[in-house]
């Protein structure tokens, strides 16, 4: 067997260099392409899932949803009380989430409710309206409650009590055009007959668009429609009509005498006759009298 001379042998060590340099470069182009493809993947993944916006706008909307407001053109026809009255309920809302508690605010001694300053409403306004929408402020009057407003303290009384509004959010759908976003809520009641049981999670009974604009790099509210988009069952207009009952005919008393009856029937003891149906009774009874006489 013929020996090696030093040229082939430099000759082959050079060719396999080349050969490892051409597999690496391979190797290479491959890795590029997967990341290439699996970054474009996210890309347009990430175009079609919006489930983080749509979550963002539901926490930025819940507060204003749950006062159920009327559609409005532009902000000037919208309610300055209502929009007062989602200002301090969301950051009271935030509060909670943030601190746990309130007790950060300054409270009121006769009263022990939270103190809430302006500046705080202002900003809690102005992250869903606008830097330019501006109110008065004052004291009034919304969902059946007082807001005080403190001059000397330049704030708001709070109430010692919760609010729970008559719907939750839940985004359905998000378009874009003309320079506006459209978003679809859809309203899930809080309650699901006239005796205010808490519902669990249900399908919404009604929706509304509610419409962006873009001002710098962020989207503002700037008008309420109500959507094309319609509950799909008979059985959501039930739950609207339960709710519309609840606000309109609910009365504790009735409430309360109706469990009281039950509970006596329940136990087999009569249940006093009211003064009307004493008289109902002694009626029938002298007509009966009567009816006796005149047979005899």
């Amino acid at each position: 067997m013929a020996m090696m001379t030093h040229e082939e042998h430099a000759r082959r060590q050079r060719r396999r260099v080349r050969q490892l340099l051409g597999l690496l470069v391979c190797l290479l182009v491959i890795v590029g392409i997967f990341t290439v493809v699996t970054r474009g993947v996210k890309v347009v993944g990430g175009l079609f899932d919006n489930s983080s916006l749509k979550e963002e706008l539901s926490g930025r909307l819940q507060c204003y949803v749950m006062l159920d407001p009327l559609p409005f053109d532009s902000l000037d026809q919208a309610d300055p009380n209502q929009i007062k009255e989602y200002a301090i309920w969301t950051t009271v809302n935030n509060a909670l989430a943030t601190n746990g508690s309130l007790d950060s605010y300054e409270r009121d001694p006769d009263t022990d409710g939270i103190i809430l300053p302006t500046l705080e409403v202002d900003a809690a306004i102005a992250r869903l309206f606008g830097t330019d929408y501006k109110v008065t402020h004052e004291t009034f009057e919304s969902s059946d409650m007082t807001f005080l407003y403190l001059e000397d303290k330049q704030g708001y009384l709070i109430p010692v009590t919760g609010q729970v509004g008559m719907y939750t959010p839940q985004v359905e759908q998000i378009k874009k055009s003309g320079g506006k976003m459209y978003v679809t809520v859809g309203y899930i009641p809080t309650f699901t007959n006239s005796t205010f049981v808490f519902s669990a999670a249900t399908d919404p009974t009604k929706y509304m668009d509610y419409v962006f604009e873009k001002e710098s790099r962020n989207w503002y509210l700037t008008s309420l429609q109500e959507s094309e988009l319609k509950p799909v069952t008979a059985a959501s207009s039930t739950v609207v009509n339960d709710q519309n009952a609840a606000d309109v005919d609910y009365d504790p008393a009735a409430v309360l005498q109706e469990s009281i009856n039950s509970e006596t029937v329940a136990s087999g003891v009569e249940t006093p006759a009211t003064s009307d149906d004493t008289s109902s009774q002694e009626s029938s009874d002298s007509q009966a009298s009567s009816d006796g006489d005149a047979e005899g």
